[in-house]
This record gives C-alpha cells, sequence and structure tokens, in this order.
C-alpha cells in the first residue's frame, strides 16, 4: 500500500481550535490576525477606528509583557457584506467570521461585556476566539472604567487564545481566600505583592478579613479588591491586567522579579488545570519562545491593518466517476446527496461549482451563483450521468483549482469537497498537487466512500484545514447525508438562515410493513422545514410517506408542491410550507414492496426568527490523524443558542469502526472530569478509547456522528456567573439566573471522521495503557472543629482516562504544601481506617460525585492540612496527581443565634420584665398602704383629746 509523502506537522495530534485562522509568528511578529465583525452589527466607520486603536496600544503591551518575543505585526478586520464598499480596502479571501480569532457581537449572556475567551482545552492548548462586544470597544470611558487600559485587556485574552493559559483570579464563591502554611487567610491574588483591602459586597462593601491570622475564613460576599494607585506588583496580566504597576505574567524562577513570583497557593483555574505551573512556564513550552525567536527590543511594534469584506462561500464539487463507484450504488448515492446538497442544503447566493474525475478530469460547471430555485435545478441537471476509468484525484484537484481562478481574483478561501471511493492509481496523485493547495490557501474537504477510498483523503484536510469524513456503506450509517450538509453547517452557523438538522438516521423497514416515528419542532425553529426521506435503489417501489402535524393536519402522496417524489435519486422531499407549528410531528413510512428496504430519513429546519438564533449541535474530533500509541481521541460537541450555553443536554456520540466491527456509543459529558475541562459551560466531551485491530484494506476509518436532546425534562439555560478579564468592579458581571426549561427538542450533527495511522499500536484484550483520568475539582468545603474532621469532595474519574470505575483512590495530606505538591508520596496516606464517611477502596463510576470525611490529628489556629488524591485502576495505572485542596480545623465563630437560645433570651427577657413589673406594683401597694396608716393616726390623735377615755400607747 503506497502512503502519502506528508509535511512533518501533519503528525502531530491537531486540536481542532487550530482549524480556525491561522496566525503566524514572524521576526517576532504575529501575522494575518483576524478581527470579524458579525453581520448583526449594524455599519459604523468608529467601530473600525477603535479596533486599531485597542491592537495597536496591545502591540506594545504585548511586547514588553513578553518580554519582548511578540507583538502584533498585522491585522486583518472583517465587516459583513452588507456594509458599505466604501469602508473597504479589499475583499476578503480566507476570511471568514466563523473562522476569526477576534469576533465583535452581541454579548453572550454569561459575560455581559465583558470581554473573553472560549478555551475548552487543557493547559497550554489553543482557545477557539476572543469575544469582544461593540459597547465595549466603542464606548471608551465605560471600557476604561471597568477593565483599565482596553489594550491591556487584549493581552490577557491573547494569552488564553495563543497560549492555553488561564485566569488567576479566582472564580468560585469558596476560592476568594486560602490558608498559607502558617494557617493565614490571605486573599487569592498573583503575585503576593499585590496589595488591597477585602471588603463585603454583600453588606455595604465593609471591611472584611482584617485580620488574616485570624485562621477564619471571611463571611461570604467578601471581595479583594487591589489598590488601584501605589501598587508595586508587576505582575500578573492573569490576575488584575488593569493595574498600571501590571506589565508581565507570573513566573516561577526565584531569580526574577519577586513582585512577578507565581503564587501557587492561590486557588484559581491556572493552578488548577496546569498543576500549578506559572504563566510563564506554560509560555515557555510555546513555539512562540522557541529557538528562533530571540527578543527584539529596539524594534516598531505598530501593527499594519487591512479591512477587507466578507464574500459568499466559494464550493467546488469535485466528484470521482471511476469504474469502481458503480459498486454498492456508491455513484447513485453521490448523486442523490448532491442533488440534495444544491436542491436545499447550500445557503443562497453561494458560489458553486462541479468537477467530475477518473481518469483525467472535467469541468462539468464553472462557479455559478444559487440566486435561485431554477439556478440550483440548472445546476443539478449538470451533475455526472455515468462512470468509467481509472482514479486520478489529483486530476480533479487541479480542475477544481481552475474552477476557483477563473474569474476571480484568488482562489483563496475557496473550497474543494472531494467525494471518492478509489485509491489513486493515475498520476498526479495528491501529493503532487498538495503544496499548491497549500500555498494557494484552498481548503479540501474529503469524504471517503468505503473502506477503500485513499489513505491520504485524511491528511489532505488535515494539511488544507479541511474535514474529512468517511461512509462506511453499512446499513446504519448516514455518513454521507451528514458530511454534505456538516461542510455547510459547520462553516456558516452564525447565520440564522444555516438549517438544522433535526434527524438523521437509517433502518430497515421489513415488507409491507410501516415504520412509525416522531419529531420534536422547537420554538426555536420552522422555518423551512424539510422532511428527506431515501428508499432503496435496488427497490422497484417508492415508500408512502405519511406526516402530520400537531394540530391534525396530514401532507402525503398527491399533495402537490408539498409532497414531491423523485424516483431516479430514490428521493421523497415533504417541505412544510410557512412557518412550521411547534411540538410534536408524527410520520409513518410505509415499505409497500414484497422485500426489506433500508431506508434513511434527514430532517432540517431554520430559525423561527430570521433575527433570533436557532438552538444549535455542532460536534467536532481532537484530531483526524492518530499517530500515537496507545491511541486516544477527544470528542466534543456543543449545544448552543448563539453564545448561550445549553446545560444538562443528554449528548450522545455513535462511533462508527471499521468492518465488521460494530458501532459504539459514548456519552458526551459537561462534568469537567477526563477530557472535559470545565463542568457545566454547554461544552460536551468525552474520549473514545475502543479502537480496534480491523485489516483495513487501506486505512482504518472511524466516523462520527452526535445527537442531542433534553434529557428528560432537565435540559435548560441559565446565565452563570463568569467574568472574562477580571473587572475593577463587581457590579458589571451578570447576575447568576434560574435554569430556565428549554422543553423537548432533538438536534443532530456529524463529528467529521479520524483515521489510524497503519503504525499504532492497537491494545490487545490483556493490556491496559490507559491510566484514570487527572481529578482537576478536588476541594475542602468544610471543616468541624468538635469532630476533628475536614470533609474533602471531587467528581470520579474512570479506570481508563473517564470511562468506568477506578479501582482505588490514592489519598494523602500534608502540613507543606510544597510536599504534597512536589513529594506527593512521601505525604501521610490517608486509610480508610482515618474515614468517618467514605471508602477509598470503592470509587465510584465516572461522573459521579465523591465525598469523604476524613479525621485528623490535629485542630487549631496554625495548622493548614493540604490534600491530593490519584485514582489508580486494577493494573495499579496511577493517574496525574489531582490539584490540591487545602482547609484547617479552627472553630468558626457564628454569624447568628439558634432558635432556641433565641427562644431563652426571649424567654427570660419576658420574665424579667414580669418581675420588674410585679415589683413595682407591689411597691405602690406598700406605698399607698402606709400612706393610708398615717392618715388613720392623725384621725385617732384628734379624737382622743376630745375623748379622754381612749389611750394612745406609743
Amino acid at each position: 500500500m503506497r502512503v502519502l509523502l506528508v509535511h512533518f506537522f501533519t503528525f502531530l495530534l491537531v486540536s481542532f481550535a487550530d482549524c480556525r485562522n491561522p496566525v503566524s509568528l514572524e521576526d517576532n511578529g504575529y501575522r494575518d490576525v483576524l478581527v470579524a465583525i458579525h453581520e448583526s452589527i449594524e455599519e459604523d466607520p468608529l467601530l473600525i477606528t477603535r479596533i486599531k486603536e485597542i491592537f495597536t496600544s496591545a502591540s506594545s503591551h504585548l511586547h514588553l509583557a513578553t518580554e519582548y518575543h511578540t507583538y502584533f505585526n498585522n491585522v486583518t478586520i472583517l465587516i459583513p457584506k452588507t456594509w458599505s464598499d466604501n469602508l473597504t480596502e479589499a475583499a476578503a479571501t480566507t476570511e471568514r467570521f466563523d473562522l476569526a480569532n477576534v469576533i465583535v457581537d452581541q454579548p453572550n449572556t454569561n459575560y455581559g461585556h465583558n470581554p473573553y475567551t472560549k478555551q475548552i482545552l487543557k493547559c497550554g492548548d489553543p482557545g477557539q476566539y476572543i469575544h469582544l462586544t461593540e459597547r465595549w470597544i466603542k464606548d471608551k470611558q465605560f471600557s476604561w472604567y471597568y477593565w483599565g487600559d482596553s489594550g491591556k485587556v487584549i493581552v490577557h485574552e491573547w494569552a488564553h487564545l495563543r497560549w492555553g493559559v488561564y485566569d488567576e483570579y479566582p472564580e468560585e464563591e469558596y476560592d476568594h481566600f486560602y490558608y498559607d502554611e502558617n494557617g493565614n487567610v490571605q486573599p487569592t491574588r498573583c503575585s503576593e505583592a499585590v496589595t488591597g483591602k477585602s471588603l463585603n459586597i454583600s453588606d455595604n462593601y465593609k471591611e472584611c478579613n482584617t485580620d488574616p491570622s485570624s485562621g477564619v475564613m471571611p463571611s461570604t460576599g467578601c471581595r479583594f479588591f487591589p489598590d488601584l494607585d501605589n501598587n508595586e506588583a508587576t505582575a500578573s496580566y492573569m490576575y488584575a491586567n488593569y493595574l498600571d504597576s501590571v506589565v508581565t505574567f507570573c513566573h516561577g524562577n526565584d531569580e526574577k522579579d519577586q513582585k512577578a513570583k507565581h503564587n501557587r497557593l492561590a486557588r484559581n483555574k491556572q493552578n488548577k488545570q496546569c498543576c500549578y505551573q506559572s504563566v510563564w512556564e506554560v509560555m515557555l513550552q510555546h513555539s512562540d519562545f522557541g529557538e528562533g525567536n530571540e527578543p527584539a527590543v529596539d524594534i516598531n511594534v505598530t501593527p499594519s491593518f487591512l479591512v477587507v469584506q466578507e464574500i459568499e462561500l466559494r464550493i467546488v464539487l469535485i466528484l470521482d466517476i471511476s469504474g469502481s463507484m458503480n459498486t454498492n450504488d456508491r455513484f447513485d448515492l453521490m448523486i442523490q446527496a448532491s442533488t440534495k446538497y444544491i436542491g436545499y442544503t447550500v445557503p443562497s447566493d453561494t458560489w458553486l461549482g462541479i468537477v467530475e474525475f477518473s481518469t483525467d478530469a472535467t469541468i462539468l460547471s464553472y462557479l455559478v451563483q444559487l440566486s435561485d430555485t431554477d439556478t440550483r435545478k440548472q445546476l443539478i441537471d449538470k451533475l455526472p450521468t455515468g462512470t468509467g476509468g481509472s482514479t486520478c484525484i489529483g486530476c480533479g484537484l487541479n480542475s477544481g483549482i481552475e474552477v476557483l481562478e477563473h474569474g476571480w481574483e484568488s482562489p483563496s478561501g475557496g473550497i474543494l469537497f472531494l467525494i471518492t471511493d478509489g485509491d489513486e492509481n493515475v498520476r498526479p496523485y495528491i501529493e503532487d498537487v498538495i503544496d499548491e493547495l497549500v500555498e494557494k490557501e484552498i481548503v479540501v474537504d474529503t469524504l471517503a466512500l468505503s473502506d477503500e477510498a485513499d489513505p491520504g483523503l485524511a491528511e489532505l484536510s488535515e494539511e488544507t484545514g479541511g474535514t474529512a469524513y468517511w461512509y462506511s456503506e453499512s446499513d446504519s450509517s448516514t455518513g454521507l447525508h451528514d458530511a454534505f450538509t456538516d461542510t455547510i453547517t459547520s462553516r456558516t452557523s452564525s447565520s440564522t438562515s444555516t438549517p438544522v438538522q433535526l434527524s438523521s438516521y437509517k433502518t430497515t423497514i421489513a415488507a409491507a410493513d410501516t415504520l412509525s416515528e416522531y419529531v420534536y419542532i422547537d420554538s426555536t425553529i420552522g422555518r423551512h422545514t424539510v422532511f428527506f426521506i431515501f428508499w432503496d435503489f435496488s427497490s422497484t417501489e417508492a415508500v408512502h410517506v405519511v406526516i402530520k402535524s400537531p394540530d391534525g393536519s396530514i401532507i402525503e402522496d398527491g399533495d402537490t408542491g408539498k409532497y414531491l417524489e423523485d424516483y431516479n435519486t430514490r428521493t421523497i422531499t415533504v417541505a412544510i410550507e410557512g412557518l412550521a407549528q411547534s411540538g410534536q410531528w408524527f410520520y409513518n413510512i410505509t415499505n409497500p414492496d414484497s422485500v426489506d428496504q433500508v431506508v434513511e430519513v434527514s430532517i432540517e429546519s431554520t430559525s423561527t426568527d430570521p433575527d433570533a438564533d436557532p438552538l444549535r449541535l455542532q460536534s467536532t474530533v481532537g484530531s483526524e490523524l492518530i499517530t500515537e500509541s496507545p491511541p486516544q481521541v477527544a470528542i466534543y460537541a456543543t449545544v448552543h443558542r448563539g453564545y448561550e450555553q445549553i446545560l444538562g443536554a443528554n449528548v450522545i456520540a455513535t462511533i462508527e469502526r471499521p468492518s465488521p466491527y460494530d458501532p459504539i456509543d459514548l456519552s458526551l459529558l459537561d462534568n469537567g472530569v477526563g477530557a472535559d475541562i470545565t463542568g457545566d459551560d454547554g461544552t460536551y466531551s468525552g474520549y473514545f478509547l475502543d479502537f480496534v485491530d480491523a485489516h483495513c484494506e487501506q486505512a482504518c476509518r472511524y466516523a462520527v456522528q452526535v445527537t442531542a436532546d433534553d434529557g428528560h425534562g432537565t435540559t435548560n439555560t441559565r446565565t452563570l456567573i463568569s467574568t472574562g478579564a477580571m473587572p475593577t468592579n463587581y457590579d458589571v458581571i451578570p447576575t447568576e439566573g434560574d435554569p430556565v426549561p428549554i422543553g423537548d427538542f432533538g438536534r443532530v450533527a456529524s463529528g467529521g471522521s479520524f483515521q489510524v495511522d497503519e503504525n499504532v499500536h492497537i491494545p490487545g484484550e490483556d493490556e491496559d495503557p490507559y491510566p484514570p483520568s487527572r481529578i482537576s475539582d478536588l476541594e475542602s468545603p468544610s471543616s468541624n472543629y468538635d469532630e476533628q474532621t475536614i470533609t474533602l469532595r471531587w467528581t470520579a474519574v474512570g479506570d481508563d482516562l473517564d470511562q468506568g470505575t477506578a479501582e482505588y483512590y490514592d489519598l494523602r495530606y500534608s502540613t507543606s504544601f510544597s510536599e504534597i505538591l512536589d513529594h506527593f508520596d512521601n505525604a501521610t496516606q490517608i486509610t480508610n481506617d482515618d474515614l468517618v464517611v467514605g471508602n477509598l477502596t470503592s470509587p465510584l463510576p465516572s461522573g459521579s460525585e465523591e465525598n469523604f470525611i476524613v479525621w485528623l490529628p490535629t485542630k487549631g489556629t496554625g495548622t493548614t492540612y493540604y490534600f491530593a488524591v490519584r485514582a489508580v485502576d486494577k493494573a495499579d495505572n496511577e493517574g496525574d496527581i489531582s490539584n490540591v485542596a487545602q482547609n484547617t480545623i479552627v472553630p468558626i465563630p457564628t454569624s447568628g443565634l439558634e432558635w432556641w437560645e433565641i427562644f431563652l433570651i426571649i424567654l427570660c427577657c419576658v420574665l424579667a420584665i414580669a418581675i420588674i413589673v410585679w415589683v413595682t406594683v407591689c411597691a405602690m401597694h406598700y406605698c399607698q398602704m402606709k400612706n393610708k396608716t398615717k392618715d388613720s393616726s392623725k384621725t385617732a390623735n384628734t379624737e382622743d383629746l376630745d375623748n379622754p377615755s381612749y389611750v394612745v400607747v406609743y
């Protein structure tokens, strides 16, 4: 088998974040940084002016912050095609909003106007994009008041995006303060040289935590506010970039500036995710700071800017018509999928061309703009009609380049969608064309039909920034139609006119039997709703379809204009007029034939409101080419509505494997375990490990389809407390909202495919090369002074990364932070005998919450306990050491009295008042009686003078 010669970097595990606009570093300067403005933003030249000002400032700050290693050399600003031409210096080529490094769009519900970076990969891996809002850019007074110098904010976000570091400020309520090794309470900050005050934002900003040696954590609501004036700390950009004194990132070098020294004890995401490395330590592992990029001090760091205007997609279908395409109805299926693609999936105004190839190639259509239904029909009529010949993939690619260049200044940014089943056997080969494709910045998506397709397809896509797909030809695979759909939806998800795929599956219907199913049309979709039913090419009779709307209306064969049957492509299309009703739609598919039929169903719709985002599902894989042993790949999916993340969804990835192995279902979770670095952020992740040692004809490929639904009523959206770049005032952070149920919905998306290099070793049944994942959310929420205990909790990881159940936990503690982190094996091991609650030898399944209560030998002020844990599997593979949790056992003063204490106090007060009243009344009564006695005495004395018979004795 011939192996394609590929460039070295192809063999790296490339994250899907790298599929965005590539930024290069040359002579210390970043080139081709793309800032894109969304079409929903109204035209305003001031926005462009401010972007230029902000990035000019950022370039100077970045140069200093990276010790003269980097700056922004040139920045491209992409404006919407709806804006005026007079603002544009050139037409866009490769630039698209969905690929931009920095986007300018409406606010994210969770962040408001806070700048932030979408970051879902592990420490050291790049982020996806930086999100800025129009107001933050244009309203200089507003942004400066809350975030300080806008240029410094960009440096903060660039560190996330480029080098994969994390924030050094506290994110959770319990992270704002921590115990140092002397048991003193300190505010979370980096560096420790940052001075400031601790104030209670819940109590009129009264001062709190005035005695750090008290050993008692401040009350809820206490926050640390750095001093804006006279602060001497020089770091860190990832903590409080708004401080004038901050000019660099925290480092871990004892010989460098101590006012920028990394604070390993601080409870922040950088420490938790990067194993307590400083930001500089992570940065230095990036190629930006490797050999060949020495610091440059005396250079001009003012960037140049180019304003370009967005253009429509340019796509060329490159279709294989070689003789082998007659096998298993491959040619007919390709034409079937191409017809749906041209007729319905491709957005209006897209430019589309067609090339067929076998022994050589023929251009069937140069680029034509899809402006109306007639244009689409004309282009469908130009699809290939027959097969024959050998396989010259390079010929098809060369003709595709010619189509993109015909009548256009540059082919850059054009997309070639190559569909083939063959192992190329006629020159030019892929390797003869790939350099030209890369040089001309042409993207190539590839769809491998069957196991027989050339092994170089995945590598071709990866090198050109495209996506590789695979159709296995199994009776359950929807990979063909899913690939055609995903080439559009993955590129235009920011447009409300892009279709949403609600259902996609294939099933066998027995002779004379009926399949009854349903689909939910939720409130976010309803326009251009279309049911596609594809029946078997081996059948002579079309299936019968009946669709029932929520109000009981019926659509069936004979409804002119709604129900269309195309015998040539074995397709029934049912288009719903106007806005489809929200609710449950039922449909029946009857097979009238005397033999079983394989039927495929695909249902699509678009946003209810052209100005409102629909609920979408998007998925991708961490790498399209697996080259390392043992093999592993992360699968990611996001469920979102615009920038609003959908939580609690039931997300399942179905992975097709090489024949004869069955597909496997993998739950993708949003719980912060394994591949998922942040829980409850709307990104669902999981590791796929079930590789098989198959005898593949050309290459061992795996295809991914992801489905998402409402999870039996658990799905919701809510505003979470997120900050982006830390503001000077917490008032600007959106308030966390209550969950809002989403209701019934269903979504389907292709995750593309991945291919395993032939040199990769597939583990056998007797091998266990995968350790448990690292636990990254260990925390200690409380302690009990009387019981002398500390509570610990974390999320369980698996036996193999995030899959299965670990064998036991190795939990340890120390009163030295350095010992638990740097010399874990020397720390004191906790056994089940030390536990009040929990069992270390019976871990829960991956994703479960673990709770333990540990008895410890010492309590009182001055002793801080540091804890870390690692999971161990049956083969004694040890996971990496977790983040460090800390706590102390001191008496915690209560903020109030118990109910019975209050009752006794009130009772005592009542009794005291009653006694006082009783004494007062008695005293008054005594005085009155005494006065009466005196009056009586006076009367008696007078009478004695008149009557001597009375004698008064004194």
